[in-house]
């Protein structure tokens, strides 16, 4: 899980975040630890507090690539995450079908 991560790059003790969490510091370092898993109610907790999806937090990943939280996006892919939810579904496969060839030519220019 990325528990350690998460909090010391937001610069918060263990103490509290655990206070944040609605736990025992010493719960939660035992979280870090992994030596007791958190519940998925405190796994959504700790998952809101930092914006991150759960995928994210406990390290699962889609398409062999992690998922990036939001804080972690530059303000130009936020706006563009912004647009994309404000598409149709019908538009939206357009948008991807369209970043899906983008992608490609790029790739083909690094080569």
């Amino acid at each position: 899980m990325k528990l350690k991560e998460l909090r010391t790059n937001a610069h918060l003790s263990q103490e509290e975040l655990a206070k944040i969490a609605n736990c025992s510091q010493s719960n939660y370092s035992k979280y870090e630890l992994e030596k007791i898993e958190p519940d998925i109610k405190m796994l959504i907790k700790i998952a809101d507090y930092f914006e991150v999806s759960l995928d994210y937090l406990c390290d699962r990943r889609w398409d062999n690539k992690a998922y990036l939280p939001l804080w972690q996006l530059s303000d130009e892919q936020k706006a563009n995450l912004f647009l994309i939810q404000k598409l149709s579904s019908k538009n939206n496969l357009i948008a991807n079908g369209y970043l899906l060839r983008l992608l490609q030519e790029q790739q083909k220019e690094t080569i």
